[in-house]
């Protein structure tokens, strides 16, 4: 009778863990896009993650001071380090560094519609950050060939060169500073098409305006002359009915 008492429960227990284990849903996979981005930022090394900030907090600097050279300059610098570290052999630490810069760009885009308008060198270098290749499949050719030499010949020295880090804010500033002439010319010759294209603008507009006030005086004059002549035929009518009843009540009509 034992026996089949410690069988019964046997069988009871064997089935109770059957349900469990049947009625036990699986964890569902996470795709928590959190997750992705801290595991793309863990590649920067901390030296890295300083130059980034350094560099994006100058640029902030410069654009808060409304100066096209340094706003030139740190972009191109921004730029020049994606190619430093593809160079150095660290392709995925430059795309989590171009993610990082183009994250700022992003945050900053009403600040920098003031200086892409009409300004097609700042336009151009902020474009070239957002298109920095970031992908897994992004080979070191590829991102090598996304900074070309426009933008190395606007970075600063150093940074033209092969440095990677940028330790502090004030060499950040300082690297500002010391930029090559090439910044200069290029932010004169963005500043003078920004001239130009105000002053086309102006001149568009004035023109306009000139042919509004001749198109408006024109349509006054015909409509003036178009109240004239009605004037004028109503006249001419009026007189030729007097006419007829005049000749009628002669002849006796």
């Amino acid at each position: 009778m034992k026996k089949i008492l410690v069988m019964a429960i046997a069988v009871v227990a064997f089935a109770f863990a059957s349900c469990n284990g049947g009625s036990k849903k699986e964890a569902a996979p996470t795709n928590d896009s959190t997750a992705t981005d801290s595991a793309a930022t863990a590649v920067l090394s901390d030296s890295v993650k300083t130059t980034a900030d350094n560099l994006t907090a100058s640029l902030e600097s410069s654009l808060k001071a409304k100066d096209n050279t340094a706003v030139i300059s740190s972009l191109a610098n921004l730029q020049t380090i994606y190619k430093n570290l593809v160079e150095n052999g660290k392709l995925d630490e430059a795309k989590a560094y171009a993610s990082a810069i183009q994250k700022f760009v992003n945050d900053h885009a009403e600040e920098l519609k003031t200086y892409t308008s009409g300004n097609t060198t700042i336009a151009s270098l902020v474009e070239g950050i957002k298109n920095l290749p970031t992908s897994a499949t992004t080979t070191a050719e590829q991102a090598k060939a996304a900074v070309t030499q426009d933008v190395t010949s606007l970075a600063s020295s150093a940074i033209a060169k092969g440095a990677t880090t940028v330790a502090t804010a004030e060499e950040a500033a300082k690297l500002i500073q010391n930029a090559p002439s090439t910044v200069k010319e290029a932010a004169n010759v963005a500043a003078n098409a920004a001239v130009n294209t105000a002053e086309q603008k102006a001149t568009d507009a004035a023109n306009t305006a000139v042919e509004g006030a001749k198109k408006k005086a024109q349509d006054n004059v015909n409509k003036a002359t178009e109240k004239a002549n009605k004037s004028v035929e109503k006249a001419q009518q009026k007189a030729n009915d007097a006419i007829n009843k005049g000749v009628n009540k002669l002849f006796g009509n």
